[in-house]
């Protein structure tokens, strides 16, 4: 599970959005599967939308309009953190989407247990994989939540809700899980007529190239060679290598310009400096003193790569 947090100032425009269609009409039944108190209205289950959503705002700004009257409002009183479920990971239920939000807001100090001046909150489901929780940051006794650190808490609990779950254990501290195509990017395939994402194939290119290679200087000799990739080396003034771009040479942008990704946008261990703490692991093992050459080496690895990265 990953979680994305951010704040902001709109506590009727957050919830305008994650009640309405989305950016491409991607949201469905909209509705809560939990909130501060239990009873907050839903505008997705009331007869009424308009006025029940209207409620539901005015029941989150309740204490951040008293804090405002003495002037001790935050400026940015909006807490916004989407909890999201792996692809493999089964669809959990209502309840234990519900369940889950209480402990995140509870771990990062939202809505800390047991405290009855926590920030008021509710958790919207739209679709079947995430959930959306939005509070205002004004305690019942007017005072800011204490949310410091929110991002690294609502991470740990999430490991832990993991492993209670039984579901995909994303590795902490390095953050490798993969990041998902954004949805402009899936648009953009299914308009090109391409199976995977520029993203998804680059991906494969990538881990593809690190599987074969013994060196960074190898891996790069790899996957530029091959075909329909193009790459872009990045050395330090010294001449050492600093990093490295990756593209597909038909996927461009409005202005005809490939659309690069560096290697920790494709996933984080896949940066020059993870690639290469891994193949240095793996050449300092024991090796044959009748090494092939280096470039006969590469030039076997490149026959080993699929030619079509669609």
């Amino acid at each position: 599970m990953i979680a994305k947090i951010s704040n902001g100032k709109d506590t009727g425009g957050l919830i305008r959005y994650l009640y309405g269609p989305g950016r491409a009409n991607e949201h469905t039944d909209p509705h809560l599967v939990a909130s501060f108190d239990g009873f907050a209205p839903d505008p997705g289950r009331a007869e009424d939308f308009t006025a029940t959503r209207k409620l539901l705002v005015a029941d989150l700004d309740l204490h951040l309009k008293q804090a405002k009257r003495l002037g001790r409002a935050p400026k940015r009183h909006v807490w916004h953190c989407s909890v999201r479920a792996a692809q493999s990971d089964r669809i959990l239920s209502d309840q234990e989407w519900g369940d889950i939000a209480r402990r995140v807001v509870q771990a990062t100090g939202i809505a800390p247990e047991d405290d009855p001046d926590g920030c008021r909150w509710v958790a919207v489901r739209h679709a079947t994989d995430h959930i959306h929780i939005a509070a205002t940051t004004v305690r019942g006794d007017l005072r800011p939540a204490r949310h410091w650190n929110d991002y690294l808490t609502a991470d740990r609990e999430l490991g832990a809700i993991e492993k209670d779950y039984g579901l995909h254990r994303v590795v902490r501290g390095d953050r490798t899980a993969a990041p998902r195509p954004t949805r402009a990017e899936q648009e953009k395939t299914h308009r090109t007529g391409h199976r995977t994402t520029a993203r998804d194939s680059l991906r494969t290119a990538v881990r593809t190239a690190v599987s074969v290679a013994t060196s960074p200087e190898e891996f790069l000799t790899i996957l530029s060679a091959t075909d329909g990739v193009l790459v872009e080396i990045q050395r330090f003034p010294s001449g050492d290598l600093r990093g490295y771009k990756i593209a597909l040479a038909d996927d461009t942008n409005a202005a005809g310009e490939p659309v690069w990704f560096s290697g920790s946008k494709l996933a984080p261990d896949l940066s020059l400096p993870k690639i290469r703490e891994r193949l240095t692991a793996t050449t300092d093992q024991p090796i044959n003193r009748h090494e092939p050459d280096p470039w006969h080496q590469a030039t076997q690895a490149v026959e080993r790569i699929p030619h079509h990265l669609d």
